[in-house]
């Protein structure tokens, strides 16, 4: 992680060409961003505009309806629903986050939810009852940005200068959760401690995120510098998560970033945080380590690794003695 000014935008187009070397181009410069910031920008993305403005309108929609109404879906053992204010605290922080979301997730067929069933974060969704178009819009959008998500985890695969599928075979059922976010304005006054977002890295592989035009993103890098990561029209930001770092051996680096909603005005963010399936083993790539650089991290479990995390941040998690 270098002392970056700016965050690059990359144009992925080429990652649906049919020959390799377009797709090279675009591997290199993820290679590059993720190095030395560890986010970047993608444009031309294949993600429909309309949709993606339908769903910020789902989003403004959730949230203006009544709390009862929002917590008659509060959030499960499987982290899908609605999550209310104050239940997000990152490690070592004293307030928790000013924001409020729901989740929904990877849509585990019956015969999957049997095989799978004691394990955390795999379960059903859960919907607003009767609300037929705002769920349809909201798995239309899943379903593309699943799309997008295998295209950019393959630039990463030849970025790491291994099999161009390596990650696409741990994402058959994959913790792949998507998550319409809203921030109110931070009170005027408030000191320091108060935060949409306090610093954190993502637990998992990568974020894909869409953010609305108000702003509060920032990203620290390694001069520890908060760089603005403004919305960009028609782009997605995508960032490096904990386990990509180490499958990378920190190679490709997990960045600190934060919310901070000074602007006066509601703030509605979209992250799919792009996981793979429960049982991945995620540890160090063999051309990432070496005898002067050895594998910083023991192998781990990808779904256990990503509900201790969850344990350690949702108060809901920890009141209901969720393990």
């Amino acid at each position: 992680m270098s002392s970056f000014t700016h965050i690059p935008v990359i144009d992925v187009s080429a990652l649906s060409a049919a020959d390799d070397r377009s797709p090279r181009a675009v591997a290199d410069a993820i290679r590059r961003a993720a190095i030395e910031v560890g986010f970047f920008y993608v444009s031309n993305h294949g993600v429909a505009r309309d949709l993606v403005r339908a769903t910020f309108m789902a989003a403004k929609y959730f949230f203006q309806l009544p709390e009862a109404t929002r917590r008659d879906i509060l959030v499960n053992d499987a982290h899908r629903g609605y999550v209310p204010f104050a239940q997000t605290t990152q490690p070592g922080r004293r307030r928790p986050d000013l924001k409020e979301s729901f989740n929904f997730a990877y849509p585990f067929p019956e015969r999957e939810l049997l095989e799978f069933a004691g394990r955390a974060l795999i379960g059903r969704n859960q919907w607003l009852a009767g609300e037929t178009a705002w769920r349809a819009v909201l798995e239309d959008y899943y379903r593309q940005v699943f799309a997008l998500g295998q295209r950019i985890l393959e630039a990463f695969a030849m970025a790491l200068d291994i099999e161009r599928d390596f990650f696409r075979q741990r994402y058959h059922h994959p913790l792949v959760r998507a998550r319409l976010l809203h921030y109110p304005p931070q009170p005027a006054g408030e000191d320091d401690g108060q935060f949409g977002a306090a610093q954190h890295t993502d637990y998992g592989t990568i974020t894909i995120l869409w953010q609305d035009d108000v702003g509060g993103l920032q990203v620290r890098n390694r001069a520890g510098e908060w760089i603005d990561a403004p919305c960009i029209e028609n782009t997605f930001v995508i960032n490096i998560g904990d386990m990509l770092a180490r499958w990378s051996n920190d190679l490709f680096v997990s960045t600190p970033h934060r919310v901070v909603n000074a602007s006066g005005r509601e703030r509605y963010s979209i992250p799919v945080f792009y996981d793979p399936d429960y049982e991945t083993i995620v540890e160090c790539l063999p051309n990432c380590a070496s005898a002067d650089n050895p594998a910083r991290y023991p192998p781990i479990v990808a779904g256990d690794y990503i509900t201790s995390r969850y344990d350690g941040t949702y108060s809901y998690r920890q009141a209901s003695g969720q393990t």
